[in-house]
């Protein structure tokens, strides 16, 4: 026989060989999930030139050996699945998982490292941090902050009706406090913000007004509340107050005080509008005008 013969024998021994003789062995880990939880499975895949084994090593984000075990394969191709809700994986975070292997063809260790990220609760943690509980002892104070902040928003919003400035009639047990009846005129006479002229009276009567200004024992509003004719507005209302917070019933005792008052508060009503205030001017005789006729 001659070369050439030779030569297709061999090829035809080749043809009839296992097609993996001449591969290398080969080990993988697909990590095709972002986040993985109880569960899923890991699953590690490869082709081997014979009978063969691994290690496998699982490493939690504290660095701890959560798994530490040999796997045994056959030759060809194969799959491992591991299933993670086998083993106790109680931390969020970054794992580390490497197998190890003997590549015969060149006698070497092979060694493949990758990371998966888990998460012990189930939650979506994109950011990849390592996810903790917190303590109780750790409760304690975040509660006690979120009283506090509680606490001084109610204050915030409470602020006027706690630290109204008191007055005189706040402090003092008047008569009026007894029995609202009594208190033919404003309760808070000592205060400097109050308006005097009582926004709940009624308007005097215009009739009334115009037919008491024919007679001539109507009194004289200027000399009551104590002021110029050509007095101003704002003197007058200031004059006003003098003279409630001085002859106001809670404030003096006796028959006088509430007569004296109503013609204050009358005065007053007269003076403080400017209508009345000009026609009470117009008719207005006063004793002095009287005595020169």
């Amino acid at each position: 026989m001659d070369c050439k013969h030779y030569f297709i024998i061999f090829m035809i021994f080749l043809a009839f060989l296992p097609l993996d003789v001449f591969a290398d062995s080969s080990i993988d880990i697909s990590l095709d999930l972002p986040i993985y939880t109880k569960s899923d499975i890991i699953t590690i895949f490869g082709n081997i030139e014979h009978d063969d084994s691994f290690n496998l090593v699982v490493i939690d984000p504290k660095a701890d050996v959560i798994l530490n075990e040999t796997v045994l394969v056959t030759q060809g191709e194969f799959t491992y699945n591991l299933q993670l809700n086998d083993y106790d994986l109680n931390t969020s975070g970054i794992y580390q998982i490497s197998i190890t292997y003997h590549d015969t063809n060149n006698s070497t260790e092979i060694e493949i490292k990758k990371e998966f990220f888990y998460d012990a609760a189930q939650n979506v943690n994109p950011a990849g941090v390592d996810i903790e509980r917190i303590s109780e002892s750790d409760q304690i104070p975040i509660f006690i902050i979120g009283i506090v902040i509680i606490a001084g928003i109610f204050l915030f919003l409470a602020r006027n009706a706690i630290f109204r400035r008191k007055n005189e009639y706040d402090d003092e047990d008047w008569e009026s406090k007894k029995n609202r009846d009594y208190e033919k005129y404003h309760s808070e006479w000592m205060s400097d913000e109050q308006d005097f002229s009582g926004k709940e009276k009624k308007e005097i009567d215009e009739n009334e007004f115009l037919k008491s200004l024919q007679g001539k024992n109507i009194s004289d509003y200027y000399k009551i509340l104590e002021i110029q004719k050509n007095a101003s507005q704002s003197e007058i209302k200031k004059q006003f107050r003098i003279l409630a917070k001085k002859w106001h019933p809670d404030k003096k005792h006796g028959p006088d005080a509430e007569k004296k008052m109503a013609e204050i508060n009358m005065a007053y009503g007269i003076l403080s509008n400017q209508k009345n205030r000009k026609l009470y001017d117009q008719y207005y005789q006063s004793d002095d005008t009287d005595d020169k006729h």
